[in-house]
């Protein structure tokens, strides 16, 4: 934990101080403030549900009465991130309280070392998005459902069903994660009822008062963290904006056969990538040797369940990947590459070779993990913001184009936004434009936006180019090509957001 805490934690600071931040999708302190404003109620809505804004709510309370200005708005958003810092550590201690269940200390170890130093975990271990806080519930769910199956005890089946609740409601997507599972639970009980002499029916058991209190504390969980009493209305419209554009304007693969093919294979691709190649080595092995001897490993086989219920049920329906989608099923395979250890350690031969082996992909996994952080503490646009400071002081009028948190700070300067068009370059006539030039590849052919990029670039606009910062380097363990590449085979992840292509423009003397 201590080593995966620390690094996760740097560069905590990345894009800060900042109205916005430079993550996408990050929960920023104007965010959650408004949703407070509104009690979460009289129908509040926003793209994710209201569970975590609360958290971040409560996490806030200490600088609530300072006055609202730059330094409070700081504090906030570091204190946001911190929350998911403490999260993380939690998701690393519950992957090895999962591992204890099913196999001895040190397995246990490698599996939450595997899962905690994936490339995509390591990121959003240090920003305010809702990855890490419903990876961290559905692992204390998936730590409830194993113990559940070794006894079945009232216990484990409510905090399963309070678990699910707190996931769905920190993510809408944490629901895939248990559409088979609720099922796959009745089924245990069920069996476990006969073996023990219990009465034989189905009826019986979905009477049984475990699932009863599961499922009471699950729906009542729901109906409580996602505030449907006190906001029917804006609830409502969440769930049509979830159902909406906020999916449906970014599929990716076809409703077909075909479709799902490619999505799978791109699932692999994006699990080797997230959990770097030697873990998802190991993991494969793990998996191989838990089927061959199914019967003795039953209950880590049966990890397998929300991870397939995730597949289906969610990544199968909305049909676009990225790499942080595939996280939780990444939780569950590193719990196999536990099991690939563990195999090699329990042989008569000498243990020297499989600890060398183990040591090597944590060691791996640590590199790509510190290679992320590297990419960030290195991101180009401290140098841009640098650039700007010297050589576009006041009164010169810097123009942005784009989103701002794609683009370098610029506080301390004359800045205005810039619509993406030439007209609007010409009324607003800034002696200096920053673009990000990534962002600006993907401008669709014959749009004003597209337009006003091939001017700035061919000169038509009557601007040079005055500076070009290339996209940021990082360690050699992490092949940043997999996520930045125009290959349509490749990984889609927001690490291709880190350090962008940034290209300054000034105007042209008369």
């Amino acid at each position: 934990m201590a080593l995966c805490a620390a690094i996760h934690a740097w560069p905590l600071d990345w894009g800060l101080p900042s109205e916005h931040g430079w993550a996408p999708d990050e929960l920023t302190p104007a965010a959650v403030l408004e949703g407070l404003g509104q009690r979460f109620s009289s129908g509040w809505h926003a793209k994710y549900p209201p569970f975590h804004h609360a958290v971040l709510a409560f996490a806030y309370a200490p600088w609530l009465g300072a006055a609202p200005d730059a330094e409070r708005h700081h504090a906030l958003f570091r204190v946001g991130r911190i929350v998911s810092l403490l999260m993380a550590a939690g998701t690393v201690l519950l992957v090895y309280l999962c591992g204890r269940e099913l196999f001895d200390h040190l397995p246990a170890l490698f599996a939450a070392l595997v899962a905690g130093l994936s490339a995509p975990f390591t990121y959003y271990a240090k920003l305010a998005n809702l990855d890490v806080p419903y990876l961290f519930w559905f692992s204390a769910a998936l730590l409830a459902c194993l113990r559940l199956l070794h006894g079945h005890r009232l216990r484990h089946y409510v905090a399963l069903g309070g678990c699910a609740a707190a996931a769905i409601a920190t993510k809408d997507q944490a629901y895939g994660l248990f559409v088979l599972t609720a099922p796959f639970v009745v089924w245990a009980l069920h069996r476990h009822r006969r073996a023990t002499g219990g009465h034989g029916s189905l009826w019986a058991t979905l009477g049984d008062r475990r699932l009863v209190a599961a499922a009471l504390t699950g729906g009542c969980g729901l109906i409580v963290l996602d505030n449907i009493l006190m906001n029917p209305g804006g609830f409502a419209a969440h769930v049509e904006l979830i159902m909406g554009s906020a999916s449906r304007d970014f599929r990716m693969f076809d409703r077909s056969a075909g479709g799902l093919a490619a999505l799978a294979a791109a699932t692999a691709r994006a699990l080797v990538f997230t959990l770097g190649a030697p873990a998802a080595a190991a993991a494969a092995a793990g998996l191989v040797l838990a089927g061959a001897r199914w019967r003795e490993n039953r209950l880590l086989l049966a990890t397998l369940v929300p991870a397939l219920s995730y597949w289906l049920g969610f990544v199968a329906v909305v049909l676009y990947l990225y790499d942080r989608f595939v996280l939780p099923v990444a939780i569950v395979l590193a719990l196999f590459a536990g099991k690939a250890l563990a195999s090699a350690l329990a042989s008569r031969a000498s243990k020297l070779l499989p600890l060398a082996a183990a040591g090597a992909v944590v060691a791996a996994s640590g590199l790509r993990a510190l290679s992320v952080d590297v990419l960030l503490a290195r991101d180009s646009r401290y140098a841009v913001e640098e650039w700007l400071r010297v050589h576009a002081p006041p009164p010169a009028v810097v123009a942005a184009v784009g989103p701002l948190e794609y683009l370098p700070r610029l506080d301390g300067l004359q800045w205005r936004r810039l619509g993406p068009s030439i007209d609007r370059l010409r009324r607003v006539d800034p002696d200096v434009v920053v673009v990000n030039a990534d962002f600006a590849r993907r401008a669709a052919d014959g749009g004003s936006d597209a337009e006003l990029y091939a001017a700035l670039a061919g000169g038509q606009a009557g601007y040079r180019r005055v500076l070009a910062q290339p996209a940021s380097s990082t360690l050699p363990f992490l092949d940043v090509a997999t996520f930045r590449s125009e290959d349509p085979a490749r990984v889609h992840s927001n690490l291709d957001k880190v350090g962008p292509e940034i290209v300054v423009y000034a105007r042209k003397p008369h």
